[in-house]
């Protein structure tokens, strides 16, 4: 839940327009991680092993070993709670994580947890990026139980001095509310989504999902392939399918089977150092120019209300003055431009860039952006083959960069017509690198039911229709997906482009 008050507003713009005056930023990169903090010490370093082995913990037990396609996620590590919670626009966060039309990222503060008993910045951090690694490789519509109870599974693990990572750990915070107010009833757990559940409600549901999730990955008997089985005719689309069937004594006897399983000593998981694998972890200094406006980089792209957005582009614009030789900083000031509509400065901000940089991907994809509105406006061959030409030599530049081939989609839909293949393989690309942003997932989901493929639209928009918490886009998805349902019934010859998504049970 995301809250805007004025007083934080006033925050974010007095944070947004601080000087200069504060520690180097460094970056430590890893293969599926970048985290960015101010200041180099071991604790950068330590965090970003961190992380790599979470990856490596995820794909082992969920037996996934295809190579991360796309950008690594980037991290950034604030100097201060009151920093992240300004960003976050919530008061009550600790850390958060969601994506950008380039990247998913994640922003939390240096600081530890008060109380075992809290939520702490790195558990929010592990939570939401279990979210990131199902949306990415199992993205179905599992239950809401499923999708939270995974999540929590994974948030809470330890890094031991001998270099190995504990895993299967109780999550302290949701204790209170499995003791002293009993664990949510298994039948309203299965039957409902978390919208609407109060705080003491909302512990018992998250700590119920946890640890029904527990017993499925740590004690191995008949429930196991129950629960599997259930969970594979859920994610395949099956028909009428009533979870009191799945289970020996339905519901109520796998109820009285958690509740026993609750009262035992709950076991850990342990993975030795000798069984990871997770590269170099290379520690390195960010430009000056780039440490400059790193946190202003990131109030611009965490979707500001269009209130702020004045102030900090104003922000960029006094900062990037001192920066003039930057292509870094120009890219930057040139999306700032165009994101309060100054398309003739945005332009020349991204011209001063490429100049700067020739292979400077953000810079060419404004410029493609600037162009492709005047195109739209003049209809004049010479406009639409400049802003072709500019989302070209994006894509060159970074052909990881989800935006120039996303763009290129976009440039053939304005054009009009027969959307070419090749225009199709850009939105695709764009997806893969990126599903867990649900513009892509809805674009393509659309594209594919223009070309008739009813049900593999309707299968693409799963994770967002399911979506454990209710918005306008779950609304949307749903709208979307019943409309496609009869279309595709209509047209029973169609063949899906995309199958079902597997489910990310234990790995056998």
């Amino acid at each position: 839940m995301r809250i805007c008050v004025k007083a934080l507003a006033g925050l974010a713009l007095a944070l947004c327009g601080m000087g200069t005056a504060q520690a180097a930023w460094w970056q430590a990169q890893g293969r599926h991680f970048t985290v960015y903090s101010e200041g180099n010490d071991e604790k950068l370093r330590d965090f970003a092993e961190r992380l790599e082995k979470f990856d490596f913990l995820l794909r082992r037990l969920t037996g996934v070993a295809s190579p991360e396609a796309g950008s690594p996620v980037k991290v950034y590590m604030l100097s201060s709670e009151a920093k992240v919670k300004a960003l976050a626009r919530n008061p009550n966060v600790a850390g958060h994580y969601t994506t950008s039309q380039r990247t998913a990222y994640a922003f939390l503060s240096r600081g530890g947890k008060d109380s075992k008993f809290d939520v702490g910045a790195e558990e929010v951090l592990f939570h939401e990026y279990t979210h990131h690694f199902m949306l990415h490789h199992f993205p179905a519509a599992y239950p809401t139980w499923y999708v939270e109870g995974f999540a929590e599974f994974f948030s809470v693990v330890k890094f031991p001095k001998d270099g190995s990572i504990q895993f299967a750990h109780v999550p302290m915070a949701r204790v209170p509310g499995l003791v002293l107010g009993q664990p949510y009833p298994l039948k309203q757990l299965f039957a409902r989504d978390t919208e609407g559940l109060n705080l003491r409600d909302g512990d018992r549901y998250y700590g119920t999902a946890w640890l029904l999730t527990h017993y499925y990955f740590q004690q191995k008997n008949a429930r196991t392939a129950e629960i599997t089985q259930y969970l594979r005719d859920l994610a395949s689309g099956a028909g009428d399918v009533q979870p009191d069937r799945y289970f020996n004594g339905g519901l109520d006897a796998l109820e009285k089977d958690l509740k026993a399983y609750m009262r035992h000593r709950l076991n850990i998981s342990v993975l030795t150092p000798k069984e990871m694998v997770i590269g170099t972890i290379a520690v390195s200094p960010i430009d000056q120019a780039q440490g400059a406006l790193m946190e202003d980089e990131l109030w611009l792209i965490h979707r500001p209300p269009e209130d702020e957005l004045p102030g900090i582009a104003a922000t960029i614009r006094t900062k990037a003055a001192q920066y003039p030789d930057s292509a870094y900083v120009q890219a930057l000031l040139a999306e700032a431009e165009w994101a309060v509509e100054q398309k003739d400065a945005a332009l020349a901000a991204a011209d001063r860039a490429i100049a700067l940089d020739p292979k400077s991907a953000r810079a060419y994809a404004v410029r493609a952006n600037v162009l492709l509105e005047r195109a739209q406006d003049s209809d004049e061959e010479g406009d639409w083959k400049a802003a072709l030409t500019s989302i070209v030599r994006a894509n060159r530049a970074d052909t990881e960069d989800p935006v120039p081939l996303a763009l290129f989609y976009r440039y053939h839909a304005m054009r009009g017509g027969k959307m070419p293949d090749l225009g199709y393989d850009g939105l695709y690309k764009a997806f893969t690198l990126l599903p867990q942003n649900p513009n892509y997932r809805f674009n393509m989901a659309q594209a594919m039911a223009f070309r008739g493929e009813y049900k593999a639209a309707s299968i693409l928009l799963d994770p967002i229709a399911f979506s454990p918490h209710g918005s306008g886009m779950r609304d949307a998805a749903l709208k979307m997906k019943a409309q496609y349902e009869v279309r595709g019934e209509k047209k029973a010859a169609a063949k899906p482009a995309v199958q079902p998504a597997g489910n990310p049970a234990p790995s056998s």
